[in-house]
């Protein structure tokens, strides 16, 4: 197994995915440091590979390549519905983090009896064990079935929650196993449940820390939306990777800006940056990954909402309602 950071892949599945192809490497953001230990090691084993140092914000985040027969995705796991679609063809090699379960014992406080587990890949391995875990310890545990874009059950991502919302209406809180933030508060905004969270890196339990990182995000969400408030001119975001185009709901959201008497475009960028400030536009709609708009906010002058966010603006929907945007 080969060590990166925390995690472990495995590296005799990556010299058999990569045998006998013209590949490429695609890395998530924090694996790029390990880029070159990657690239050494595939050629001290007779193999030459390209780094696609592009943006990698998950399975969907692809578009087809000349050149290159093979691209092995590293860190990630598989969007099930788009396996057919990959051009060329793309390699999942997951990274793991094991860990010692017993660690859960201090979410036994913040817990009620029904619990809902909720988890992203490199602990989705792990996550049958913490439920006979919590089950030893007294708890009726639930996990949701996986969706079309997850590849385990109970697995969430950035942009689809359904396999815990799925699940909602039988638990009393849900327990993320994993590390970060923007998951459980994902899961918190999307489910309306109490949501802890167990970071098995750090051993640590954080549960008030959800809904008030929940409110920060909310408090700066709804700046953004104040900001746009006077927007005229919207450009609107189409990417053209494959698990995040959404021309569709595009061209729904230009027909109903239109219809409030204001101006959209159609604007095709598979990666935002800096040139949106520069653009005759008063504000951006970003119908590719959801994080875009969340995460990259202070990155720019002019705002860029989610599809929900202008629904919000637009008065079409209420600001109780808010939610982060899925693609389902």
């Amino acid at each position: 197994m080969m060590k990166l950071k925390y995690y472990e892949i495995d590296e005799k599945r990556l010299l058999e995915e990569v045998k006998g192809k013209k590949v490429a490497i695609k890395l998530p953001e924090g694996f790029i440091p390990y880029a070159k230990k990657i690239l050494d090691f595939l050629e001290e084993n007779g193999i030459n590979a390209f780094l696609l140092a592009e943006s990698c914000y998950g399975a969907c985040d692809f578009v087809s390549y000349e050149g290159i027969e093979k691209i092995i995705c590293i860190g990630e796991a598989e969007m099930p519905y788009l396996r057919r679609k990959y051009k060329p063809e793309v390699a999942f090699i997951e990274a793991k983090y094991d860990f010692d379960v017993s660690f859960l014992n201090g979410v036994f406080k913040y817990l009620e009896k029904n619990v809902g587990l909720a988890t992203i890949t490199p602990y989705a391995h792990k996550l049958k064990e913490c439920k006979k875990y919590l089950e030893r310890n007294g708890y009726k545990v639930f996990i949701g079935k996986k969706s079309r874009r997850t590849a385990y059950d109970g697995q969430i991502l950035g942009c689809d929650f359904s396999s815990a919302t799925s699940i909602s209406n039988y638990v009393d809180s849900f327990l993320f196993i994993g590390d970060g933030f923007f998951h459980p508060v994902g899961l918190y905004l999307a489910s309306k449940k109490n949501v802890v969270v167990a970071n098995p890196i750090e051993k640590r339990i954080y549960a008030d820390e959800i809904k008030k990182e929940a409110n920060k995000i909310l408090k700066k969400r709804y700046a953004v939306i104040a900001k746009a408030m006077d927007a005229e001119k919207f450009g609107i975001i189409v990417s053209r990777k494959i698990g995040q185009k959404r021309l569709e709901l595009a061209r729904r959201l230009k027909k109903l800006i239109e219809e409030k008497g204001k101006k959209a475009y159609l604007i095709v960028l598979n990666d935002v940056d800096e040139k949106i400030d520069y653009m005759e536009f008063d504000c951006y709609i970003s119908t590719a990954c959801p994080r875009v708009a969340i995460d990259d906010m202070d990155k720019y002058k002019k705002p860029i909402l989610t599809p929900i966010e202008l629904e919000i603006l637009l008065n079409e929907r209420k600001w109780e309602n808010y939610e982060f945007d899925q693609i389902l």
